[in-house]
């Protein structure tokens, strides 16, 4: 009787040391000055409409360093291209409006969204499909006054490997929605995000 008294007095005592770490912890990253936090972009979502095997929703992640702030309305029926040559490092082929999947590498972020500018599109998303990771990248600047005059936006590989192969190989044409606004949409037509996606 005595051991289990002194284990759950020692448990009790654990378990509030515990708490104090993990409150300590937080009260830090609150008295962080803003500058000094992380910052991976405002989160977004566009929607996939064709083909259906791609048609889930998926997040993205802004950046206004290197490119303009997305529109707040919807811009509908969009068609997606993957941008020619891939890493959009030299002028690629145009794009006429619509929205061009980049490759990270071999240049700048900043570099990537001048040359798609210059190539007509609409919106730029930037993705590692290489690696084919769900990891997020913070795109920042180059350190030069290049800004392009679109949105642009890092979706990860996980999913940009999927959207590059239909890009690719697929036979059909894959068209947005960007950005999905949630605030005009009932819940029940919210698109489901896509299953090799981490929640």
């Amino acid at each position: 009787m005595e051991k289990r008294l002194r284990f759950s007095a020692k448990l009790r005592t654990t378990s509030s040391l515990l708490l104090l770490i993990l409150l300590s912890s937080i009260d830090c990253l609150m008295s962080l000055d803003p500058g000094d936090k992380p910052s991976l972009g405002k989160a977004l979502f566009f929607y996939i409409e064709k083909p259906r095997t791609l048609a889930y929703t998926y997040e993205v992640r802004s950046s206004e360093e290197i490119g303009a702030p997305f529109p707040q309305n919807p811009q509908r029926n969009i068609p997606l291209q993957y941008a020619n040559p891939a890493h959009a490092c030299t002028k690629i082929q145009p794009t006429h409006g619509n929205v061009v999947l980049i490759e990270r590498g071999e240049c700048s972020f900043a570099k990537k969204a001048l040359m798609a500018s210059k190539a007509g599109a609409r919106f730029a998303l930037i993705t590692d499909s290489a690696a084919g990771t769900d990891d997020w990248i913070d795109m920042v600047g180059d350190g030069t006054a290049q800004k392009s005059d679109i949105p642009v936006a890092y979706l990860p590989g996980v999913s940009g490997r999927r959207i590059r192969e239909h890009l690719m190989y697929g036979d059909e044409r894959i068209t947005v929605t960007i950005p999905l606004n949630y605030t005009s949409m009932l819940l029940s037509d919210i698109p489901r995000k896509p299953p090799w996606e981490l929640w």
